[in-house]
C-alpha cells in the first residue's frame, strides 16, 4: 500500500496543478533548454561501474543509412503498450511482463521467459524499451482525477486497481486509455532506455532526442556510444523538456535516474523522444 500512498500524492499534485492551469495560467508548458552543456565522459571506474549495474549486449543492430531515421514520441500513453503490461498498470504497478505457453500475460520469471518487457512501445520500424534495473518495476502513475483504490476485481483474475470517486463510489476507469507518467520508487531507482527490432528484440543504435522531465525531482542522464564509452550529465533539472539532439546519437541505451542519491523523492518522466 506504501506505494499507493506514493502514486496517489504524485497523482493530487498533477491534478491541482491542471486546476490552477484552468484558473491562473500555473502549468505553462514546460520550458525547453537551449543551454545544455556537453556531456562528461565518464572515468573508467564509472564505465565499469555501469557495465556491472546491468550488462550491455554485446551484438547491437546498426541502422540502416538508406533511410532517414524515424522520430517516435513515448508518452506513456498508447493503448497497444499499456494492454501488454500485467493488469494494465491497474494499480499504476508497471510489472515485468511475458507471456506464458497459453499466450496470457505473465509476471516475468527469468526462469522460464525468454522475451520480458516493462514498457514497451511500437513505432514506425522499432519497439522502444524502457525497463528497470534491479527493480521488479516502476510506476506508470495516472495523471489525474484518480482518487480511489476499491474497486473489485473486474474478473480477469488480475486484481483491483484504481478508479475515479464519483458520489462517493468508486467507479470503473479504462486503465489502457487513462493518461499515465513514469514514476519511480525513489531517486536510486535506475531506469533503461532502448529500441529493439520488432521481429528478433535485437537491441539497435539509436538517438535520443528529448526527454520531459515534470517537476519537481531533477535527474542524471547517462549513455553508452557505438565504441563503449559511457557519457552522462550529473542532473538536469525538473520542469524542462531537455533536447540531446546534437549530443545523444547513435547510442545503445540510454539510463536515468535520480540526481540526488539518498533522497526518498520520485522523478517523474512526461515523454521521451528517440530516432531508430
Amino acid at each position: 500500500m506504501g506505494s499507493g500512498v506514493q502514486m496517489n500524492g504524485r497523482g493530487c499534485y498533477l491534478m491541482l496543478c491542471l486546476i490552477m492551469a484552468t484558473t491562473m495560467g500555473a502549468c505553462a508548458e514546460l520550458k525547453s533548454s537551449h543551454t545544455l552543456a556537453p556531456p562528461t565522459q565518464a572515468t573508467p571506474e564509472q564505465a565499469a561501474e555501469r557495465e556491472r549495474d546491468s550488462q550491455s549486449p554485446k551484438a547491437v543492430q546498426a541502422r540502416s543509412a538508406e533511410s532517414p531515421h524515424q522520430a517516435c514520441q513515448v508518452t506513456f500513453d498508447d493503448e497497444a503498450a499499456l494492454g501488454q503490461i500485467y493488469g494494465q498498470a491497474r494499480s499504476t504497478l508497471a510489472l515485468k511482463t511475458s507471456r506464458g505457453s497459453n499466450g496470457q500475460l505473465q509476471i516475468c520469471d527469468s526462469t522460464k521467459h525468454t522475451n520480458c518487457w516493462t514498457y514497451r512501445q511500437h513505432c514506425s520500424r522499432s519497439d522502444v524499451n524502457l525497463d528497470t534495473i534491479g527493480s521488479a518495476h516502476y510506476h506508470l502513475s495516472m495523471e489525474t482525477g484518480i482518487e480511489c483504490y476499491t474497486l473489485p476485481d473486474p474478473g480477469d483474475g488480475l486484481g483491483r486497481g484504481f478508479g475515479r470517486l464519483v458520489e462517493w463510489k468508486c467507479t470503473d476507469v479504462d486503465w489502457v486509455r487513462t493518461p499515465r507518467v513514469l514514476t519511480s520508487h525513489d531517486q536510486t531507482q535506475w531506469v533503461k532506455i532502448w529500441v529493439s527490432t520488432t521481429d528478433t528484440r535485437l537491441p539497435m543504435y539509436f538517438d535520443l532526442d528529448s526527454i520531459q522531465v515534470l517537476p519537481d525531482t531533477s535527474i542524471q542522464l547517462w549513455f553508452r556510444k557505438r565504441d563503449g564509452s559511457w557519457w552522462f550529465w550529473p542532473e538536469l533539472q525538473a520542469g524542462t523538456t531537455w533536447m540531446f539532439r546534437e549530443h545523444v546519437r547513435d547510442v545503445s541505451e540510454v539510463r536515468i535516474r535520480g540526481a540526488k542519491a539518498g533522497r526518498t523523492s520520485s522523478y517523474v518522466i512526461g515523454s521521451v523522444t528517440v530516432r531508430d
